[in-house]
């Protein structure tokens, strides 16, 4: 009988090795680097941003990117949802909220900084945050490498403006 109930034993623990998802699926890679043009950065912005994944279809990406024109440093900052058709997919819709942070410099000389259309007034402030509303799509492996993602922007802050951004970058 200990024989029998041995080799039923043994023959189980292959059973549950074999439905280890961590065993049969890869880990996705969640973090990425990217440049992206004519965004929430200004013309130009060098971001980080990194995946937590809600569920198979939802994943929530916070970003902090950097960029410098005209002796003004400029900060944006987002939370973006992606939502996909499956744990799998490497294409998402891509929406989310954020604001772009601008600190002017003592090398600046005016009140008036006008980036992609949209005029940044001081007015003898020292930050100037206008909140930015993203749709868009990105393009991102779950395995890594190449990704790129483009949207629609709506900054709102003094003024409305619709733009656009584009960012190419790696995950790793």
């Amino acid at each position: 009988m200990k024989p029998i109930l041995t080799a039923l034993l043994f023959l189980f623990s292959f059973k549950a090795i074999a439905q280890d998802s961590t065993l049969t699926k890869p880990p996705i890679k969640k973090n990425s680097i990217y440049a992206e043009l004519l965004g929430n950065g200004g013309v130009y912005s060098i971001n980080y941003d990194r995946i937590f994944q809600l569920s198979n279809e939802v994943k929530i990406v916070p970003r902090a990117g950097f960029s410098t024109l005209e002796n003004v440093l400029i900060f944006p900052l987002e939370i973006n949802l992606l939502l996909s058709k499956s744990s799998t997919s490497k294409n998402f819709f891509e929406t989310g909220i954020g604001l772009t942070i601008l600190k002017p410099l003592n090398g600046f000389s005016g009140q008036l900084l006008t980036i992609n259309g949209y005029e940044y007034n001081f007015d003898n402030k020292a930050v100037n945050t206008p909140v930015i509303l993203r749709a868009g799509f990105r393009h991102q492996k779950p395995t890594g490498g190449f990704m790129y993602r483009t949207g629609a922007l709506l900054l709102t802050g003094d003024e409305t403006q619709l733009t656009i951004g584009i960012g190419l970058g790696y995950t790793f």
